[in-house]
């Protein structure tokens, strides 16, 4: 096959003109991680597919927003290192990707995306890897198939994907309102949940937000997740790419109402959710436990 041409990647970002440069990283995307698996990079389980990409990838295909960033759960350094010297100056399918200075604690790296024909996306594009240990082991999942798939000269891998994605877009959502995490949210509300899993890990989430990163309030108050918000209490531009009609309040009343389960909290929850350091061995040993030791 001759690989995606500009067309294809025009019909892939619904044949708008604003959403071309996002389809095209969309697809460069998927040259990129089919390279890391082909390398090996996720055969060690230190590397695990995360965040918005991945959900749109792996769960919601078409449905999914673009997503800008590449994000992974990556607590080996030497991993994050190889990773990123596997991306540097490599060329796939015609894309060829660079990498900017790393932020100050080495995890996060601005990515530059090129092709001679097809152009460079008009949209910033990252590398992130988190250093927190999931709670739960990552599923293994396979693309879901998109007609632009069909011009790819590989066969796309199945990949580990992360399996708490709603826990942590609970977890940040608690604390900032993106328009993304809200249409994510949304998603993810109109599917099967397991809710005491979901609220446990959220709860387990948001200690780590508070008490390592210093990011959000302590107590954990589900009333941070369920108290109506304006559409101007988003913050602008931060829904990113959608080839779908944007409703930003019904989507926030679905959220409120699917999640309402998250005030049910147990007697560990309530006690994890003072975000007390010295609960600190009992949050680890939950956390490698899938959240119920």
């Amino acid at each position: 096959m001759a690989g995606p041409t500009q067309a294809l990647v025009s019909l892939h970002g619904a044949g708008r003109n604003d959403t071309y440069g996002a389809a095209l990283l969309d697809v460069a995307q998927d040259h990129l991680l089919w390279m890391l698996d082909q390398q090996g990079l996720f055969d060690s389980g230190e590397l695990v597919f995360k965040g918005g990409t991945s959900l749109r990838k792996c769960r919601l295909g078409n449905a999914g927003r673009f997503s800008t960033d590449l994000d992974f759960a990556c607590p080996d350094e030497a991993t994050v290192l190889d990773v990123c010297a596997a991306i540097v100056g490599q060329s796939v399918g015609g894309f060829v990707f660079s990498l900017g200075e790393p932020s100050d604690d080495g995890r996060h790296w601005d990515m530059r995306v090129e092709h001679a024909e097809l152009g460079a996306p008009d949209v910033g594009a990252s590398v992130e890897f988190a250093r927190r240990p999931l709670a739960l082991a990552p599923e293994r999942l396979p693309f879901l198939p998109l007609r632009v798939h069909k011009s790819y000269e590989f066969d796309l891998p199945t990949l580990p994907v992360i399996a708490e994605a709603c826990a942590e877009k609970l977890a940040r959502y608690r604390r900032v309102a993106l328009g993304r995490d809200l249409y994510d949210l949304d998603q993810f509300a109109g599917r099967h949940i397991d809710e005491p899993v979901v609220r446990r890990l959220w709860v387990l989430k948001v200690w780590g937000d508070v008490v390592d990163d210093g990011r959000g309030n302590r107590p954990v108050d589900p009333n941070d997740v369920l108290q109506p918000r304006r559409e101007r209490d988003f913050r602008p531009d931060s829904l990113g790419k959608l080839t779908h009609p944007v409703d930003i309040p019904a989507w926030e009343r679905h959220v409120r109402a699917r999640f309402a389960f998250l005030a049910n909290l147990d007697d560990d929850e309530r006690r994890w959710a003072r975000c007390d350091e010295r609960d600190r061995a009992e949050i680890e040993r939950a956390i490698t436990a899938g959240g119920f030791p």
